[in-house]
C-alpha cells in the first residue's frame, strides 16, 4: 500500500504554506483532479499528488502562466501520462475494423488535443498582449516621472542660484553702507 502524507508534511516538502497548499489543491480538484479525503473530509496526499503539485508549481512559476492555465496544463499533462500508460498496456493484435476504429478515435482525440492546445495558446497570446500593454503603460509613467524629477531638479538648481545671487547682492549692499546709515 502506498504511503499517505499529511498536509503539513507536504507543505514542508514543497516549501509552501498551508493556505497555498489548500488553494492549489482546491484549484486542481475544481479541474477534476482527485485528491484523497478521509471520512472527516480532510485531505491527505499520495506520492503522485506531491509530484503533481510540484509540476503545478513549476507551471505556475513560468512567466505568463496563471493558476487557471497551470491547472489546465496539469490536467493535460496527467491525461497524456495516462494515455501513455494505457497505450503501452494495449499490445493485443487488432483486426482490420478494430484498427480503423482505433485510428478514427485517435484522430478525433488528436484533434481535440490540438483544439485544446490552440485555446491555451490563444489565452497565452492574450496574456502576452495584456502584459505588453501594461509594460508600455508603466514605461510611459516612468518617463513622465523622470521628466518630472529632472524638471524639479532644474527648478531647485535655479532657485538655489537665485537665492545665492540675492544673498551676494545683499552682502554687497550691506558692505557699501556706512555705519551711520543703518538706522535710516
Amino acid at each position: 500500500m502506498t504511503e499517505l502524507y499529511s498536509p503539513s508534511h507536504v507543505q514542508e516538502l514543497l516549501g509552501i504554506d498551508s493556505n497555498t497548499l489548500r488553494k492549489y489543491a482546491t484549484l486542481l480538484e475544481r479541474h477534476g483532479y482527485p485528491i484523497h479525503r478521509n471520512s472527516r473530509g480532510h485531505r491527505s496526499y499520495f506520492e503522485k499528488d506531491i509530484n503533481t503539485l510540484r509540476k503545478f508549481i513549476d507551471f505556475s512559476s513560468q512567466e505568463g502562466m496563471t493558476l487557471e492555465l497551470s491547472a489546465q496544463a496539469i490536467m493535460t499533462w496527467i491525461s497524456e501520462e495516462n494515455k501513455t500508460i494505457t497505450m503501452s498496456d494495449e499490445n493485443l493484435p487488432l483486426t482490420e475494423p478494430d484498427k480503423e476504429m482505433s485510428l478514427n478515435g485517435d484522430f478525433n482525440e488528436f484533434m481535440e488535443r490540438i483544439e485544446n492546445l490552440e485555446r491555451i495558446n490563444m489565452d497565452l497570446i492574450k496574456l502576452l498582449k495584456e502584459k505588453a500593454v501594461r509594460e508600455a503603460y508603466l514605461e510611459d509613467k516612468m518617463n513622465q516621472i523622470l521628466k518630472y524629477v529632472e524638471r524639479t531638479e532644474q527648478l531647485l538648481e535655479e532657485r538655489s542660484n537665485f537665492m545665492l545671487e540675492e544673498t551676494r547682492k545683499q552682502i554687497a549692499a550691506a558692505q557699501q553702507r556706512k555705519w551711520w546709515h543703518w538706522w535710516k
